[in-house]
């Protein structure tokens, strides 16, 4: 009998090529604080850049890597941040058919973020069928100050905390609207722990309003949220958005049976 690759024999480990592959581009992305290139990863894992890419793919669809849509640099993913346990990959898949039902309801596009270090990462876009919508790419990183999402999971967190994030992160103005001032800010969080929820009011894109809400008893803070353009979601609509929001949330930390400890 010939051995399998993955038998010993004599004390020797054959190994399985494509699982040292993997094994080398993890290494290089767990090594990039700032993420690193399909070109530097095929060059340093010696792939042509096409293998390289699947093998990126691969590791992106489930979570071991993500990609920045802006930089297009990879990095690891949620399933490797030690606080991004299995329960939240549960929870994230046990998320998305709910997350559809809203989009459905609404017609409109259905976010469920996350909160990475002290920036907004989108981990389920559900988008609507509007030729004209507002939709971030999973993967996407925005600003706790000029976002409902950020603004959500903020409420959620110890002040010193979102001071903290902020001055690491800073306040840039992205529309003449954003809250570039950290009182103000604070203040919005007041807003956001009466109402219950938060609103992105044409401070993260000039023609775009969000609502969204925190979902708790998570691993992570984590927010639900609906964007559209403003012209469709008007300041009027935003309460009862943000109640069907709400009805959303708590029924998904109702259903979820998060794995035993």
């Amino acid at each position: 009998m010939v051995a399998a690759e993955s038998d010993t024999a004599g004390g020797t480990v054959y190994p399985i090529r494509a699982v040292e592959r993997v094994c080398d581009i993890l290494d290089i992305l767990q090594t990039a604080d700032e993420g690193v290139s399909l070109a530097a990863v095929a060059a340093s894992t010696d792939l042509p850049k096409s293998s390289a890419y699947r093998y990126l793919l691969a590791l992106e669809a489930r979570r071991y890597a993500e990609r920045d849509p802006d930089t297009n640099l990879f990095r690891l993913g949620l399933a490797f941040r030690p606080q991004r346990t299995r329960q939240m990959e549960m929870f994230i898949e046990h998320a998305v058919p709910t997350l559809e039902q809203l989009r459905d309801q609404l017609n409109e596009t259905v976010n469920l973020g996350v909160l990475d270090g002290g920036q907004v990462v989108h981990v389920v876009v559900v988008e609507c069928a509007q030729m004209m919508r507002l939709a971030a790419r999973v993967g996407e990183r925005s600003p706790i100050h000029a976002t409902a999402l950020g603004k959500a999971m903020a409420c959620e967190l110890p002040r010193d905390r979102v001071r903290a994030i902020l001055a690491t992160e800073g306040m840039q103005g992205l529309t003449d609207r954003t809250l570039t001032n950290v009182d103000d800010y604070f203040a919005e969080l007041d807003r956001v722990s009466s109402d219950g929820y938060a609103v992105d009011d044409l401070e993260a894109q000039v023609d775009g309003r969000c609502v969204a809400v925190p979902i708790k008893g998570l691993p992570v803070p984590c927010g639900l949220s609906v964007s559209a353009p403003a012209n469709r979601l008007s300041r009027e609509a935003v309460p009862g958005v943000a109640k069907q929001l709400k009805r959303a949330a708590s029924a998904l930390t109702k259903s979820y049976r998060p794995l035993p400890v």
